[in-house]
C-alpha cells in the first residue's frame, strides 16, 4: 500500500499538469495554483496573482466545486467597458 506522502506526490503531479488549482490545508485552506515542486515542497500562487508560498505536498487537497468557482473568478481578467 502507498504511503500518504506517495499519494500526495502523485496528486501534485496531476494537479501541476491537469487540475491547476489545489487547496493548502496547512495554511488555512488557501486555494492556489500549483507553480512548482522543489525539495519536498509544493509552491502555490494565489489565483489572480500574488506572492508564492510553499507547503508540504501532504497538506494539499483538491478544491471543492465552490472553491474552484471562486478561484476562477479571481483568475479571470476584468475588461473595462466604455459607455
Amino acid at each position: 500500500m502507498d504511503s500518504p506522502i506517495d499519494r500526495a506526490d502523485e496528486f501534485v503531479e496531476v494537479a501541476a499538469e491537469y487540475a491547476e488549482y489545489a487547496v493548502d490545508t496547512a495554511n488555512g485552506n488557501r486555494i492556489g495554483v500549483v507553480q512548482d515542486r522543489f525539495e519536498g515542497s509544493v509552491y502555490l500562487r494565489p489565483p489572480g496573482g500574488g506572492v508564492e508560498w510553499a507547503t508540504p505536498p501532504e497538506a494539499l487537497r483538491s478544491p471543492s466545486a465552490a472553491e474552484l468557482v471562486q478561484a476562477r473568478v479571481f483568475d479571470t481578467p476584468v475588461e473595462a467597458r466604455r459607455p
